[in-house]
């Protein structure tokens, strides 16, 4: 893209401005922590030099880690296989429905929808904070340009060490659940009394949830990265086009944008967001940031970390991102099949068209995913500026075909 055409807050000094506060001066900012609050004062007070006033501010519940989904979902396994073998037509119905509900809310989970005891769970305080930028004219179509500001733990489960397994690893803990009910909902009825087939079957599926437990357990006791890639890169880019669009509004586009909190354990706070603000899918577009400051940048054309929940970009919104790509090679932007779950999976769950712009290493996963290696270090200034450049013009591509 010609520089004469980028706005000068999209260039890499101005990006790792925001990427020093976020990462050195604030920190990790786990899921409803104070310094995920901090991050969100961060924005606001940024949004406010630039002479917004219409920003809004939205608190919600949420569950602070991912733990408090798969620890208790977990034990109820342990609790109800030893049982179901050990028990009679009735047990075996009674826990082979209980394992049916554990497998169905690991499934919802993998889909980024909340847990139906999300109640119980959602007690840690979040917020979002968002700035709607009118069009020159007349609107004729709403944009929302999404990033998060929490950052995770370091997990080694989310990802494995070797990421190519984790597809197979998060469906076979779907399907670990999930079967083991089945039978014993069948078994009550056939064969009440438990065959030595389904004791071997049962103890080698308790020795996967016993060591599934102590994994998850693990990675609950790491610490929080800084989470610069993932994804104080979003809100830097974010930032910098909330400046950029003080100056240039789009022409027939109403942009908003959007900063939501809690996403590393769920996407909750755009869950929330929707749920309060209801956004019309009929004429809004959704554009999610992820981990876009080393290696290399593509658009998301299949996202999902197990083969049972697996899902698609908006279709149009490809097209779109595909013909932004071509008309800046040097942008150097591809599409590609991503090893990822983020806020586009709730978007598509609710009918929204949404794509996301993501980064990917040499072998093809996300750069230092869920690693103490996410610093302000690894981060490259110039994949960050192309990020923003291409965020940039996509958002031009858009509102010339709107």
């Amino acid at each position: 893209m010609p520089l004469s055409l980028v706005p000068p807050s999209l260039q890499a000094d101005n990006l790792m401005k925001h990427m020093r506060v976020l990462c050195k001066d604030i920190g990790p900012r786990g899921s409803t922590s104070p310094q995920e609050r901090q991050a969100a004062e961060y924005v606001k007070q940024v949004l406010c030099r630039l002479g917004y006033t219409n920003l809004v501010e939205q608190p919600f519940k949420s569950r602070s880690t991912l733990g408090w989904v798969f620890v208790p979902l977990t034990a109820l396994g342990i609790i109800a296989l030893p049982l179901a073998l050990l028990g009679g037509g009735v047990i075996k119905f009674v826990f082979g429905l209980m394992l049916l509900w554990a497998a169905y809310e690991v499934h919802r989970f993998f889909q980024m929808r909340l847990a139906l005891f999300e109640p119980l769970i959602a007690r840690g305080d979040s917020q979002n904070v968002a700035v709607t930028v009118p069009a020159r004219n007349s609107v004729k179509r709403r944009l929302f340009l999404v990033g998060h500001l929490d950052s995770n733990k370091q997990r080694f489960i989310a990802p494995p060490p070797d990421p190519a397994q984790m597809k197979f690893q998060d469906t076979l803990i779907q399907l670990g659940t999930l079967l083991p009910g089945v039978i014993f909902l069948i078994s009550a009825f056939v064969v009440p009394e438990t065959p030595g087939w389904l004791w071997l079957v049962g103890t080698i599926v308790l020795l996967a949830f016993l060591i599934e437990l102590y994994l998850v357990m693990r990675d609950e006791r790491q610490p929080h990265v800084e989470g610069a890639n993932d994804n104080a890169t979003a809100v830097s880019i974010l930032l910098s086009t909330a400046e950029a669009l003080k100056d240039q509004p789009l022409l027939n586009t109403e942009v908003t944008v959007l900063f939501t909190g809690c996403e590393e354990v769920g996407c909750t706070g755009l869950t929330a967001y929707l749920k309060q603000f209801k956004p019309a899918p009929a004429d809004s577009v959704w554009f999610d940031i992820e981990m876009v400051g080393t290696g290399r940048l593509c658009y998301t054309t299949q996202h999902g970390v197990s083969y049972l929940t697996e899902y698609m970009p908006d279709p149009a919104l490809v097209k779109l991102a595909e013909q932004t790509a071509r008309a800046y090679p040097e942008l150097d932007v591809i599409g590609k099949p991503m090893l990822i779950v983020e806020e586009v999976a709730v978007l598509r769950n609710e009918g929204y068209p949404a794509i996301c712009l993501a980064g990917y290493n040499a072998q093809g996963y996300l750069p230092n995913w869920h690693r103490l290696s996410d610093n302000l270090e690894n981060i490259e200034p110039a994949t960050l500026e192309r990020a923003a450049h291409y965020t940039w013009a996509f958002m031009q591509t858009l509102d010339a075909a709107t």
